[in-house]
């Protein structure tokens, strides 16, 4: 549908993106930005309209672009422009997009321009949350009840519909005014009071309903949020967050990344809970006892377990918490530490630039061999002094790394340790606790039995109205409650699995705990080592390359100089 109608389409290259940047420079720049270039990375606007271009590519270099402009291209598909994280006014206006995509990331968006496309369908803005202008007119919207997508967006003032088919509906502006608060404009009209309070009016009972569906949903949001949050306690793993490094040098920096954090303890605080379910040795011999003696005796089981386990929750999210703080510390201080090294290096290969236009410019109008040579002698000396203050600096932040990963890495462990070994002790003391409950209720047993044997025991087919522990009807008949009675090697071995299972119990939530807080200090401490050599094999890579940029630039005066 675009306009234009150039013979070759045009992918964007370098080629294509220096002359853009060139041609849209300030007058007063424009020689020394054709002669020296403009660093991408101070390009704040791009316009590339009316260049043919058929697919978006290279724009990384543009990470500061707040403005794009690929109107009037013959552009097929969103691609590649996630990464613009600083990205507030998009025009891909009159293209042939028939989707859209691609916008994953634009929280800073304002204001998109997709007007004369081929899109059929409102969707994937999601992520642009501060969206206040969208101009999707002359494309192919059908669907009326589609523009329910667009109420989602609180800050939407000016909405542009115009020229699709969903515009020539009876109550399609009523419509809109209805359902998508706070809009200013629509369709280049001015919104006015009295015409949002009419079409509220004309769509109360779709409001009303979207108000109750809202509701729920924002009742299902903060149940979810409740929930996630009680898992987190236990469960959940949450990343260290660090902000960008505020002193980018050309060498893109390489912070720190910690791994996710865990309590390791999922499933404590039920625990005694599910003692007695899935235990068939325990419903085997359950309904020999009356319901009474066991439940005292089970709930001052239960009382003397959730002292127990009450202590080791709090302390282990205590010391998780711990741990969290010694990893967002060490994270800290080695961002400190890079800051200050990048902002140090930052300068010197600034002051290197600054010389090197000024020397290649007085030897592009010098016109003596010697001064020509001196000036090359000192930018080949500069380069040469330039490498030795880069590595010379990076060679401090791996020491300054060495001396702080020291001592993280002993404070971390001493805080694993006094986990594992509180754990040790709670657990120990929850199997104490069971041994008394295993023979206390051993002799429960015994005593149901002996009173079965006089005949205290429910008559074949009799029915009980009470329910055991496990919550099963005591509905066994004589014969059934005969076989497990009558041999009492089946009867101590039925009681004593039962005891076992609740032991392993202890043993596999000990053993959850205790594994993974040894996997989390083997993994921070092989991660952290891990992101430092990556971290400082990028960085050297980077001098290198950034070094050889300068090397190459001199060579190319240098041939041009003669």
């Amino acid at each position: 549908m675009s306009t234009y109608n150039a013979i070759e389409p045009t992918v964007i290259d370098e080629d294509l993106l220096r002359k853009a940047v060139n041609d849209q420079a300030a007058p007063e720049i424009a020689d020394v930005a054709r002669r020296e270039g403009i660093d991408p990375i101070d390009v704040l606007s791009l316009r590339l309209d009316y260049k043919n271009i058929l697919k978006i590519d290279n724009l990384w270099m543009f990470g500061n672009l707040t403005k794009l402009q690929l109107d009037n291209n013959i552009i097929e598909k969103i691609e590649k422009i996630s990464f613009l994280k600083n990205l507030k006014w998009l025009d891909l206006s009159f293209n042939n997009i028939t989707k859209i995509e691609g916008l994953d990331g634009l929280t800073q968006l304002t204001d998109l321009t997709l007007y004369n496309n081929r899109i059929a369908k409102l969707e994937n803005l999601d992520e642009l949350v501060n969206l206040n202008v969208l101009s999707l007119g002359n494309n192919q919207l059908t669907v009326l009840d589609n523009v329910n997508y667009l109420s989602k967006f609180e800050h939407l003032r000016v909405l542009n519909l115009s020229g699709n088919t969903i515009s020539k509906h009876v109550n399609y502006r009523n419509y809109i005014l209805a359902h998508i608060r706070g809009l200013r404009y629509l369709d280049y009209r001015l919104v006015d009071d009295d015409s949002v309070a009419a079409a509220k009016e004309q769509y109360i009972d779709d409001i009303i309903a979207q108000e109750e569906e809202d509701k729920i949903v924002a009742a299902r949001k903060e149940s979810d949020k409740a929930a996630k949050e009680q898992a987190d306690l236990y469960e959940a793993r949450k990343p260290s967050q660090i902000p960008p490094n505020p002193h980018p040098l050309i060498l893109l920096p390489h912070p720190f990344r910690t791994p996710w954090q865990s309590s390791h303890i999922p499933g404590l605080d039920t625990l005694f809970t599910h003692l007695f379910s899935h235990d068939g040795d325990f419903q085997r011999f359950a309904p020999i006892i009356t319901p009474d003696p066991f439940h005292e005796l089970r709930d001052e089981y239960g009382a003397k377990v959730a002292v127990v386990v009450n202590e080791l929750t709090q302390f282990v999210l205590k010391r998780a918490a711990d741990k969290r703080d010694e990893v967002d510390l060490f994270a800290a201080c080695l961002r400190d530490a890079q800051a200050k090294i990048d902002a140090e290096c930052w300068m010197a290969c600034k002051r290197f630039n600054a010389l090197k236009k000024k020397h290649i410019l007085q030897i592009q109008q010098s016109t003596t061999a010697s001064e020509i040579s001196s000036l090359f002698g000192t930018l080949r000396s500069g380069v040469s002094q330039l490498s030795d203050t880069l590595l010379g600096h990076e060679m401090t932040l791996v020491e300054q790394f060495e001396e702080v990963a020291k001592e993280f890495e002993r404070n971390y462990t001493e805080t694993a340790t006094s986990i594992t070994e509180t754990a040790a002790s709670a657990f120990a003391r929850l199997r104490e606790l069971e041994n008394e409950f295993h023979e206390r209720l051993s002799e429960a047993v015994v005593a149901a039995v002996d009173r079965f044997i006089k005949g205290d025991a429910p008559a074949a087919g009799e029915r009980r109205d009470e329910r055991d522990a496990g919550g099963v009807a005591l509905d066994l008949v004589e014969d059934e409650l005969r076989d497990i009675i009558s041999d009492k090697d089946i009867l101590v071995n039925a009681i004593n699995s039962s005891h076992d299972n609740r032991l392993g119990k202890f043993d596999h939530q000990e053993d959850t705990l205790v594994t993974g807080v040894a996997k989390d200090l083997e993994s921070i401490i092989q991660k952290t080592h891990e992101a430092e050599v990556t971290r400082n094999r990028d960085r050297v890579g980077e001098i290198i390359a950034f070094l050889d940029k300068c090397n190459v630039d001199i060579d190319l005066a240098e041939e041009n100089a003669y």
